[in-house]
């Protein structure tokens, strides 16, 4: 039978493991938001470029 303090030190090692695959998770989640952010950045300027053309295309026609 484990003692107290064995006992303890594999709850924190369990409980650092999962912080560990936690911390893996955002990680990834973040580098997904940050290419979210950045193709809609871009989507943003695609637009912008569109409706800029179409309003030349309106004044010129």
């Amino acid at each position: 039978m484990m003692n107290t303090d064995e006992r303890m030190l594999e709850v924190l090692q369990q409980t650092l493991t999962r912080i560990e695959e936690l911390n893996a998770r955002l990680g990834h989640i973040e580098k997904d938001l940050t290419s979210i952010d950045k193709y809609q950045t871009n989507m943003d300027h695609y637009a912008r470029a569109i409706e800029a053309a179409t309003e030349n295309n309106n004044i010129m026609g």
